[in-house]
């Protein structure tokens, strides 16, 4: 699966490169080097698990957490988390896989915290907001290396013409830029296009937590 991730990867570098331009020949390089891993991460001392996505150090960490109470074509909540190195200043992820028609979650630091945008892509070009999915912030944060923030979604696990499986596996996709983007503190702000992107496929399993956990977790989110 993990092979299938790495081609899967590479042939999205030239489907999501939107407005003509594709990623550099050697940021492909650099990302065809790193073996794509996906792990169940939990918090030390707690029942908070989430599927894990990596692939080496210049890209940021993935996680996924949903409660166990989720049911296929029902709609129910989502939490993101990312760790970004602070070499990269916006993170994107696809909720379905690729970068139209599914809901997408772009994330840029903040000062010491973070802006979570929702977004919509109806082409390969700038994604507007998207009002259907709407985001809580769990917690964010930022040191001399990393930055971090960790969102719960309403809307991400099911959208028009599509949606998430609570039993079966799913395809996520990612994209990383380094380009500032204009307006931080706006969460409609423009961004440019990515430098790099990846998906991979995995079920939820490994992110599934106790529906009590999970809702005392995410309570008092903002």
């Amino acid at each position: 699966m993990h092979a299938l991730s790495n081609i899967l990867s590479i042939l999205l570098l030239l489907l999501l490169s939107g407005s003509g331009v594709v990623a550099s020949p050697a940021a492909a390089a650099d990302l065809d080097k790193r073996q794509a891993v996906t792990s169940k991460y939990c918090k030390s001392g707690t029942s908070m698990c989430y599927l894990e996505y990596s692939w080496g150090p210049t890209i940021p960490v993935f996680r996924v957490a949903v409660p166990d109470s989720a049911t296929t074509n029902a709609g129910f909540d989502t939490i993101l988390q990312i760790v970004s190195p602070v070499s990269l200043t916006w993170v994107g992820f696809s909720w379905g896989g690729g970068m139209t028609l599914n809901p997408l979650t772009v994330m840029w630091p903040n000062g010491n915290g973070a802006t979570v945008s929702s977004r919509w892509a109806n082409g390969r070009i700038q994604p507007t907001t998207y009002s259907s999915a709407t985001y809580r912030t769990v917690a964010a944060s930022r040191n001399s290396t990393h930055w971090m923030v960790e969102t719960v979604c309403t809307g991400c696990s099911k959208w028009s013409g599509g949606g998430l499986s609570a039993t079966g596996v799913n395809t996520f996709a990612w994209a990383v830029s380094k380009t500032p983007v204009p307006q931080p503190g706006n969460a409609a702000s423009s961004f440019s296009i990515h430098s790099n992107v990846g998906m991979y496929s995995e079920p939820l399993t490994n992110g599934k937590v106790p529906k009590a956990v999970f809702d005392a977790y995410v309570k008092g989110a903002k």
